[in-house]
């Protein structure tokens, strides 16, 4: 969800990968939206199109021999699974934080907007997440160490 701590764990992985000699790319969902033109809204139609966007980009840069790491909300689980159909290699990362705590943090106002009406549609606020099903793993919250072990040994069976 918005303010899980996905780009902090997505930043911790590379750092450690790229410490390890991997090539890699972070596709951070916030960072992609502000630099694709023109810009991607909110909307249900705008929301399939960003996604099916993100994974178009991770395949390519997978074309390319690199590692892509997408933190991405992604709420919808169609969205992860048209990303996974698409990709050679795929792990469902699911950085699992409390609502509560999402909200603590939140950063950006996102889910105080929602509730004053400012913002709709936020994937934890007032729009649905749909949690992944069966993750390849599950880290909890943005600074868990055993998750990025996981997907390290993970990572060399894939390849």
């Amino acid at each position: 969800m918005p303010s899980s701590g996905k780009s902090t764990f997505a930043l911790l992985l590379a750092q450690r990968l790229r410490a390890a000699g991997v090539a890699l790319i972070v596709l951070d969902g916030d960072s992609v939206r502000s630099a694709v033109v023109p810009e991607f809204g909110y909307s249900a139609p705008e929301r399939e199109n960003f996604y099916r966007t993100l994974a178009n980009l991770a395949v390519y840069f997978e074309s390319q021999n690199l590692f892509v790491l997408v933190p991405a909300t992604a709420h919808q689980r169609r969205f992860r699974e048209f990303a996974r159909s698409r990709a050679r290699r795929f792990l469902e990362v699911f950085v699992r934080v409390p609502q509560a705590v999402v909200e603590e943090r939140d950063a950006k106002g996102l889910y105080q907007a929602v509730k004053t009406g400012v913002v709709s549609q936020l994937p934890g606020g007032d729009l649905a997440y749909e949690e992944p099903v069966a993750p390849d793993v599950i880290a909890e919250g943005g600074l868990d160490s055993a998750a990025l072990l996981r997907i390290t040994e993970l990572m060399q069976k894939v390849g």
